[in-house]
């Protein structure tokens, strides 16, 4: 089993170095209840979906409402085990590793939210699914917001939050402005590999939980030879943030946008600015909870998501 080890917890402690925001995190670190997220089963399979070698899950009841989750990044769809119960038990549920990552098939050519759109669109296409409640963190908020903007959607709602695409002044941790603006600090960090940034990311973006040992190994698997291809993500990420912040007010789909309270990587300040954009939206900020606030808060945001997909929008 793949573990962080030294190495990969010595880069990231020196990241945090340079990075303004630790005091913050840290002080909040300190002062919180932490927990080991459980293992739970989470039943994955690989599909060819959109062209490409997809890694998803599937559980819960068929004939109840589709809730359809989107991977974060570096982690995958094994980040949603804290809720993974809680949110089986009342809706049909599909994770999905959006290609290039976690699990799934892709390369640079897919690292936009706009690429992302267009590849989710035909993986949905593709699953012939109808009357989602699409649930986007991080990566997967460009890629919902980009899906909703340019395609034909088969949404009922949306769940996005702590990722590109809020208008506004546009505030980023300095690390992820730094790999956005310099191809040489994505070319380096890339040859340190996914360890490190697993682990930089543990320790900006999480307050209360610790990714448990099978999470981590899975992440470890997942971007193992490929961080280099990933970190395009990065790059002009604030011209790709604003792209879609131009066109976020034409999104007619009822939303819920949530953020951590502590978040700094997409800093919460993001939060009200799409809140604001948005024609049918609804805000909701999560206590104690930095960027991974759907680990951080497990319960919280299975029942978040839970009386969001269950409510009426036809007030919003």
């Amino acid at each position: 089993m793949k573990k962080l080890n030294l190495f990969d917890q010595i880069n990231a402690s020196s990241l945090m170095l340079v990075s303004p925001e630790w005091p913050k995190v840290k002080a909040a670190k300190k002062a919180a209840d932490t927990f080991e997220t459980p293992n739970v089963a989470i039943p994955t399979e690989t599909r060819t979906l959109a062209g490409r070698q997809i890694r998803m899950a599937e559980a819960g009841p068929t004939d109840a409402p589709l809730v359809v989750l989107l991977s974060p990044f570096p982690e995958s769809i094994l980040s949603f085990a804290g809720s993974w119960e809680a949110l089986t038990r009342n809706f049909h549920v599909i994770a999905i590793d959006l290609p290039g990552f976690g699990a799934s098939e892709g390369d640079r050519h897919d690292m936009s939210p706009k690429a992302q759109g267009d590849l989710l669109n035909a993986i949905i296409n593709d699953l012939d699914l109808h009357d989602i409640h699409l649930v986007g963190p991080d990566v997967g908020m460009g890629a919902a917001l980009c899906y909703a903007i340019h395609h034909e959607h088969r949404l009922s709602s949306m769940i996005v939050g702590c990722g590109p695409g809020a208008p506004g002044p546009f505030k980023l941790a300095f690390m992820i402005s730094m790999l956005g603006r310099f191809s040489l600090l994505r070319k380096m960090t890339s040859l340190l590999g996914a360890g490190p940034l697993i682990a930089f990311t543990g320790k900006l973006g999480a307050i209360r939980h610790e990714s448990n040992p099978v999470q981590i190994d899975d992440y470890k698997r997942a971007y193992s030879g490929r961080a280099g291809e990933v970190l395009y993500w990065f790059e002009d990420i604030r011209k790709k943030a604003a792209d879609i912040a131009e066109r976020v007010n034409e999104i007619d789909v009822p939303t819920l946008v949530f953020w951590g309270e502590l978040e700094v990587m997409f800093d919460v300040s993001n939060a009200k600015y799409l809140d604001d954009a948005l024609p049918r939206s609804k805000l909701q900020i999560l206590p104690e909870a930095g960027h991974l606030a759907w680990s951080d808060q497990p319960d919280l945001f299975a029942s978040m998501v839970t009386d969001w997909a269950n409510s009426d929008h036809t007030m919003l």
